[in-house]
């Protein structure tokens, strides 16, 4: 984070990639990086943003209460896994409404339950599939201070779409002003 909070890189990893010369993060072109942090959308265009930071960050705070690695395999007792994510695994304690059970069983009962529930809660939002949909940075420091409840999560955990969907359809514009279509070309690309 730099002095207003803003991300900067969550994934240690891809500090191998950047040059000294160079001014940010956004400027790397190859996939660097540990996969367990990485957002969903990093595999398909390669780039550190803002928003990749976030998840990130979701995924160090779901590491740090659970004491869990992101890419810990975990298996149910009827033996089906959950996955090699603990991303996965949180959703899936969050659709049993049993996410409490995520915290580090270390702690034992020394932690409030609402705030652990907040912080688990938090890390899922930062993990949200969708990028437009993942809090702020500025919004997370809110909820670890205090100030404010954690965003709604949905229960089940939404499937990753790419390019990432409008935070609404509100948000998109389809109205055509000040001009007709009248016509419409169509080209069709067909290799040799």
């Amino acid at each position: 984070l730099d002095s207003d909070f803003n991300a900067k890189l969550g994934d240690f990893g891809l500090a191998r990639m950047i040059q000294e010369s160079q001014m940010t993060h956004h400027s790397t072109k190859a996939i660097a990086g540990t996969p367990g942090y990485m957002a969903p959308e990093t595999f398909l265009n390669g780039r550190a943003t803002v928003e990749t930071d976030v998840y990130a960050f979701g995924v160090l705070m779901l590491e740090v209460v659970s004491g869990k690695k992101p890419s810990y395999v975990l298996v149910k007792e009827d033996e089906s896994s959950y996955s090699n994510s603990i991303v996965n695994w949180l959703w899936e304690l969050y659709r049993n409404e049993t996410i409490i059970d995520a915290a580090d069983p270390g702690m034992g009962s020394l932690f409030n339950e609402e705030e652990m529930k907040s912080v688990l809660l938090l890390g899922l939002a930062c993990c949200h599939p969708n990028p437009n949909q993942r809090p702020s940075m500025k919004t997370v420091l809110s909820v670890l201070t205090g100030e404010t409840s954690p965003p709604d999560v949905p229960t089940e955990r939404p499937a990753f779409v790419w390019p990432a969907m409008p935070l609404s359809f509100s948000d998109v514009d389809y109205s055509v002003t000040g001009s007709q279509i009248n016509s419409l070309t169509v080209t069709e690309l067909i290799g040799r």
